[in-house]
């Protein structure tokens, strides 16, 4: 069930938004166009966002992912050694919570770097986060719960919510209809990636534990972008070759920061630039233009009625739309655009 959770799209405005909207400072999101370790490594990434189309008929073990390992040792304190005791600070145990409400998948992603990554904890100096005060008090809260209980802490979070929620498309069209998916249905979902005590791990709700790819203390930050490249490509390599839905978010440095601290006034411009559309984009999400749409409609139809060329125009729009679908069926394309087949009016 959504539990008053609405879904929000992979992008990197929104994500970036999101994160400040929650109190995170000097962090943002970049797509990934290409998967490979250079395109990565430039953004010197605190850790990457994937989405993928969720396969709901795929059977595996309970006791073993189909890649990495289950490390439920990593939610637990370690055992301080000596030097630890005399005031060096030692690992800290993953936060990681289950995921017990549908469409907070990306939210869940995102929190599960950042709180793995404020200023209190990370083992990095240039992978510290300053998460802001509110998720600072919520993992201060949920630090002592069970992964089930923080999921449930989460889901629950009135702040958390309401600032996820801002970032949905609005929609007249909501449906309160809750059942379980088919092989049928597209379903998408988010999991996250980053480098924690030095160790890749990869970060899904929907599993029992953390999932630790490689050997403990084999990744340390600097090399996570060169690590977490083919464990991404492993799993692509899931599905077939004709699957090409997926999304890859980096979570870096503010940019803006960067380009000042360099002195790159040109960077800095483009980043202000982007910055902007992002803002201008993110207020289009928020509204619902079905409203529009249907007066414009109603004025087009009107004046193609008023001119009695109404006729024509929908023989040109049938004919066309058959072209577009014969040329699809030619290129071995199935059905029209999602939602089924489309007409061209123009």
């Amino acid at each position: 069930m959504s539990g008053g959770w609405n879904t929000i799209e992979s992008d990197a405005g929104v994500f970036t938004f999101l994160i400040e909207s929650l109190g995170c400072t000097n962090i943002q999101f970049e797509e990934l166009i290409s998967l490979d370790p250079e395109s990565l490594q430039e953004l010197n990434p605190i850790g990457v966002i994937f989405l993928f189309k969720y396969p709901t008929n795929e059977k595996h073990s309970g006791d073993k992912p189909l890649d990495g390992e289950f490390d439920y040792a990593a939610l637990e304190p370690p055992q301080q050694t000596s030097s630890e005791e005399d005031g060096k600070d030692g690992e800290q145990p993953v936060w990681f919570a289950a995921q017990t409400i549908q469409n907070a998948c990306g939210t869940q992603a995102l929190l599960s770097v950042l709180l793995n990554k404020d200023s209190t904890n990370a083992e990095d100096e240039g992978a510290k986060v300053d998460i802001g005060q509110d998720l600072r008090d919520f993992k201060e809260f949920t630090a002592a719960f069970p992964s089930d209980i923080r999921g449930e802490a989460l889901s629950n979070s009135d702040l958390i919510r309401s600032v996820h929620n801002s970032f949905a498309r609005s929609s007249p069209f909501a449906s309160d209809e809750t059942r379980l998916a088919t092989g049928d249905d597209d379903v998408y979902h988010f999991i996250a990636y980053t480098s924690i005590n030095s160790t890749l791990y990869e970060l899904d709700g929907l599993q029992p534990a953390p999932i630790r790819h490689g050997d403990p203390g084999a990744c340390p930050a600097e090399i996570f972008a060169d690590a977490v490249v083919p464990v991404l490509q492993r799993r692509i390599e899931r599905y077939p070759a004709t699957e090409i839905r997926f999304n890859l978010l980096a979570m870096c440095q503010d940019l803006r920061v960067r380009a000042r601290e360099a002195g790159d006034m040109e960077g800095l411009r483009r980043e202000e630039e982007k910055r902007r559309e992002w803002r201008w984009e993110n207020a289009l999400r928020r509204h619902n233009f079905v409203g529009f749409v249907g007066e414009v409609m109603k004025g087009v139809t009107g004046m193609k009625l008023k001119e009695g060329s109404h006729v024509k125009w929908i023989e040109d729009a049938t004919a066309s739309t058959k072209a577009r679908m014969e040329e699809r069926k030619r290129k071995g394309e199935v059905g029209g655009e999602v939602g089924g087949e489309d007409m061209d009016i123009s």
